[in-house]
């Protein structure tokens, strides 16, 4: 027998082919995770950045809001009571206007030339703040100040009925940088009278930009309409460098961006440091205000995630090996068991202990499948080996018999030699009694050659029984069965697998609805800051409508997660039993075939062996009726010739020797007959 070339074990296969798919399942499951998680973790800081903003700019624009209401209720006053008022009176209403906020720095009241006293071109008083105490200065009335060419008279002296604000810039009379809201003035003929400014210093807005703090990294900065920096942690760019003329390109860009932007973000590097920029614009003013923080920061929690998803990835990597090596070796050591019993029963051990399997499982009912066969057969073997070796005794003893007859009919034609010298008269009957000898001896021939065939056709029915060991019909159909059986359940469970992505699908309609949920929170808690004080507790509500919103999002994350190993996993159980299932139907079922097949010939050799038997039965009976007539030759020549009577009486003890061994020849055909019968009985237990 040629030795089998030893291949992989299951176990090795099925871990093979397993485990990269789970290897590369996890990786993809942590990188959409990952992915993921970095999308909300991003969308979250955008919306703590764009709140933390929105919070700053909704007090820089109070301010701004609170010096126009100031400068154009002042302006309103002064443009319908010029005439009848002294220029004192202003002065004492501004002394007590700068002290009602305390960003406000100064106020001025700025008339057109020649308005307020037609002999003096410019009337401007002008009240500041030192300390407690309010300073008043007509410095800026000289003409050499000429208040007309400034920006705060210039951008409402063109018909303008609203407060407009001045770019930043630096007042020389004060030595200080400031910003001016400038209301316009008119009187009640809605002739342009000039303009009320309220003067905010810039040192109040910085203290506010300076105030944000987001993480550990994150910097406010401030920069107006073109680009100036208004504040920044580096105080040497304040008032003198543009963020657009940055030396460094990359941070440049962010401001030409910015500033053709309202709102969004951007990144820029600085160093070997990476920073996302953050801002929002400041309506009226249309200053830009930005936080920029380090992408490590950014990404701290993403790389944390990252790094907890691996570590989780590889102890259930780990798990799921060591599970599918235990169900893979429990199958494994069954498997081996049913093999190394198919492979005694081929080597022709029928002493071999039946399979013991306590699984109820389709191993367990293969085992108890071939423990049958293996009884039938044992039990059938036994019996054609027992009907073999009778028959192949027979056979010998019929050999001998016929050997036996050759002799006394050798005798005969001795006998009859010498007859023939005594009966010349008869030499008719002489030849007739020779030609019927040679008759016999070729039939005798012939009949021994028959007994032989038949002798080699037993030992080979003998050497096919020890092979039957191979052969089941029924084994066959039972494992045709139940592979139909289990391939039909396999189909139902995968078709009933499709509930996990109807799960899936729901999953993500609850996660659609929390993401609007708090988007509608992020809405309510900006207008909720908008109404200030009122709106505290709407704010709270709407804190505890996003947070809610969030535990949902990150329950549908774990729904989704889970579905996501059901399906995995149940991708595996159907890969394990679509392999076990082609294991019957490619391996054991052929097998089976060939079982059968086997039987079958069986069945051939015992129609044979019957037909041999038969012709050896007529042979005999011919034999008989020759026998026949050379008694009546031999009659006939003891008539002719008296002095072959004692000749005569031994060729007749001869002729009835001959009858008796020539009779049981018959009864050992028969018997052959009999017993080739039984065989085709056994044999034709197997179904066809």
């Amino acid at each position: 027998m040629a030795k089998k070339k030893k291949g992989k074990k299951i176990s090795t296969k099925m871990l093979s082919a397993m485990l990269p798919v789970l290897i590369l399942g996890m990786a993809v499951l942590g990188a959409v995770s990952v992915f993921s998680s970095k999308q909300i973790i991003d969308d979250e800081i955008g919306k703590e950045m764009t709140l933390s903003l929105e919070n700053e700019k909704t007090e820089v624009e109070s301010q701004m809001q609170s010096a126009a209401s100031l400068a154009k209720h002042m302006a309103g006053i002064v443009g319908i009571t010029y005439e009848n008022e002294e220029l004192l009176a202003y002065v004492n209403f501004l002394n007590t206007m700068i002290y009602e906020e305390d960003f406000i720095y100064g106020a001025g009241i700025y008339f057109a030339p020649n308005k307020y006293d037609s002999k003096q071109r410019f009337v401007g008083p002008y009240v500041y703040k030192d300390g407690d105490t309010p300073i008043l200065t007509y410095d800026r009335s000289q003409s050499s100040y000429d208040y007309v060419s400034r920006d705060f008279y210039k951008i409402v002296s063109n018909g303008e009925t609203e407060p407009k604000f001045t770019k930043a810039y630096h007042d020389e009379v004060l030595d200080c940088d400031m910003v001016n809201c400038s209301a316009p003035m008119y009187n009640a003929d809605g002739t342009y009278m000039g303009c009320v400014t309220v003067d905010i210093t810039l040192d109040e807005i910085q203290n506010l930009v300076s105030q944000m703090s987001v993480g550990k990294t994150g910097k406010a900065f401030l920069i107006s309409s073109d680009g100036t920096y208004l504040y920044t942690q580096d105080s040497g760019k304040i008032m003198n460098e543009k963020i657009t003329d940055s030396k460094n390109s990359s941070l440049a860009k962010v401001g030409t961006k910015m500033l053709d932007s309202d709102s969004g973000k951007a990144c820029f590097t600085e160093g070997i440091t990476g920073y996302t920029v953050y801002y929002e614009t400041i309506p009226d003013l249309d200053w830009k205000l930005g936080i920029a923080i380090e992408n490590s920061e950014l990404n701290a929690p993403v790389i944390s995630l990252g790094i907890k998803l691996a570590i989780i990835a590889a102890v259930i990597l780990i798990i799921m090996i060591l599970v599918i090596l235990s169900q893979v070796k429990s199958v494994s050591r069954q498997i081996n068991r049913v093999k190394n019993f198919a492979v005694q029963l081929a080597e022709g051990n029928f002493k071999v202990q039946s399979l013991e399997s306590r699984r109820s499982d389709e191993l367990g009912a293969m085992g108890q499948s071939l423990n049958e066969m293996y009884g039938n057969n044992k039990d059938m073997i036994s019996k054609i080996s027992g009907h073999a070796k009778l028959l192949s005794d027979s056979s010998i003893e019929l050999k001998r018999s016929v050997e036996e007859l050759k002799k006394d009919y050798e005798m005969i034609e001795s006998l009859m030699n010498q007859v023939n010298s005594d009966m010349t008269s008869s030499s008719a009957a002489t030849e007739e009694v020779n030609a019927a000898v040679e008759e016999v001896n070729s039939s005798v021939n012939m009949l021994a050659s028959e007994t032989e065939k038949s002798l080699e056709l037993a030992g080979e029915i003998k050497k096919r029984a020890n092979g039957i060991e191979d052969t089941s019909r029924n084994a066959y159909e039972l494992a045709n069965k139940l592979a139909a059986q289990n391939r039909a359940g396999l189909e139902e469970s995968i078709k009933n697998a499709d509930v996990v992505k109807s799960i899936g699908a729901l999953a993500e309609v609850i996660s659609e609805i929390a993401d609007q949920i708090n988007l509608l929170s992020l809405n309510a808690s900006i207008e909720a800051a908008r109404a200030g004080e009122q709106g505290k507790g709407f704010a709270v509500v709407a804190g505890e409508i996003g947070n809610l919103a969030g535990e949902t999002t990150a329950a549908v994350n774990k729904i989704k997660e889970t579905i996501g190993e059901v399906e995995h996993a149940f991708s595996g159980i159907v890969e394990q039993s679509q392999s076990m299932l082609n294991f019957v139907t490619d391996t054991v079922a052929p097998d089976y075939d060939t079982f059968v097949n086997v039987a079958q010939q069986y069945g051939d050799d015992a129609q044979a062996i019957e037909k041999f038997s038969n012709d050896i039965a007529q042979m005999a009976v011919n034999i008989e009726t020759i026998i026949h007539e050379v008694s009546q030759a031999v009659s006939s020549v003891a008539e002719s010739s008296q002095n072959t009577v004692d000749n005569s009486g031994q060729i007749m003890q001869s002729v009835n020797s001959v009858s008796a061994v020539v009779g049981e020849v018959s009864e050992m055909s028969s018997q052959q007959e009999k017993i080739a019968g039984e065989l085709k009985e056994v044999v034709g237990k197997f179904v066809l």
